[in-house]
């Protein structure tokens, strides 16, 4: 079902956004994750050109993370101390954030569409969704295959859930693929859903790994309990149905009691919805008035007080009003 939002007059984000003087670039006009913010909400990561680079937000200044890639990075992902990023034709590149140590491989297939790092039994796994149609699962830092998922179509993102208990996967049709992460490690297929009419470009879990997203390209965001197979809501963009309005990319807040879902769309507009009841309703055109602008992606600060927006030549950074998010209607159930 389509949700009709009892509130739009919502404002979850403060309406004036700080703003970074740093240019971040897209190599692939559906790919749209290369933003991250995993440490401290002063510090963003963000791919331009053939480098990743970082920001400090205190001292303005700009530090290289992976610097003269040979390749210009079509996804990037951050997590348990590691940074990865992958290109056109398979390339990866891995750093540990605390330390010099980096890989770099070719994984074989396509395009790396998107990454994941999770954790199994307390070691760091990165799992590659490309477009050969799998899913390439490799240990970190040894960069040792561990499997390989095979799905029945090309695979444009994959999320872990925060318990390490369940994998989502997503690609070039309407389909939702849901496993188990076996006690062994391996990954069982459970379930197949349907999100919306459209191939899907993103997907995540919520903090408490109960509920998780899915971004289509026909601009919907569909959210599902893990209890059921029916969908929970059903979110349209504000620019649906035109093509400008497609769902790029889609993020769960992960700390405090904030409970925000995020989505992009293809350019000028981001949305925040109530993740508590799918209802209240917040976009935010990030883009000039009368003037369309491509976003490249979109984070959250650790901490959820902050929301970052990659545009093509600044980085936005957004205040989540917080207190407003603690603060729980009179006898409502949480």
């Amino acid at each position: 079902m389509t949700m009709s939002y009892s509130r739009e007059d919502v404002s979850f984000v403060k309406p004036v956004p700080k703003k970074h003087p740093q240019r971040s670039s897209i190599q692939h006009w559906q790919l749209r994750d290369l933003i991250a913010c995993p440490t401290t909400r002063n510090e963003f990561y963000f791919v331009n050109q053939n480098n990743v680079l970082g920001y400090n937000t205190e001292t303005k200044t700009t530090t290289p993370v992976l610097k003269d890639l040979t390749f210009s990075p079509t996804s990037m992902t951050t997590g348990e101390g590691y940074i990865a990023a992958g290109g056109q034709r398979s390339q990866l590149t891995v750093r540990q954030l605390s330390s010099n140590w980096f890989a770099q491989a070719t994984v074989g297939g396509s395009i790396n569409n998107a990454m994941c790092i999770s954790s199994f039994n307390g070691q760091p796994r990165l799992l590659i969704c490309n477009n050969d149609e799998t899913i390439k699962v490799y240990t970190l830092p040894g960069l040792q295959r561990i499997t390989n998922i095979s799905l029945p179509t090309a695979v444009n993102y994959a999320s872990v859930s925060p318990d390490g208990k369940k994998l989502l996967a997503v690609g070039d049709s309407n389909q939702v693929y849901l496993y188990d992460v076996t006690g062994q490690g391996g990954y069982q297929k459970i379930n197949t859903l349907t999100a919306s009419n459209d191939a899907c470009f993103s997907c995540a879990w919520n903090q408490t790994s109960d509920k998780f997203a899915v971004a289509s390209q026909d601009g919907f965001v569909c959210v599902w309990d893990i209890r059921s197979s029916e969908k929970l809501a059903k979110l349209g963009s504000k620019q649906n149905p035109q093509v400008k309005g497609a769902a790029r990319c889609v993020k769960f807040s992960m700390s405090g009691s904030v409970d925000l879902l995020m989505f992009s769309e293809h350019v000028s507009y981001i949305n925040l919805v109530d993740a508590r009841t799918f209802n209240e309703f917040q976009s935010v055109r990030v883009a000039p008035p009368n003037c369309d602008q491509h976003i490249s992606g979109i984070a959250y600060s650790p901490d959820s007080k902050s929301v970052f927006v990659g545009m093509e030549n600044v980085v936005l950074e957004y205040d989540v009003d917080t207190m407003s998010r603690r603060s729980f209607p009179a006898g409502a159930i949480i």
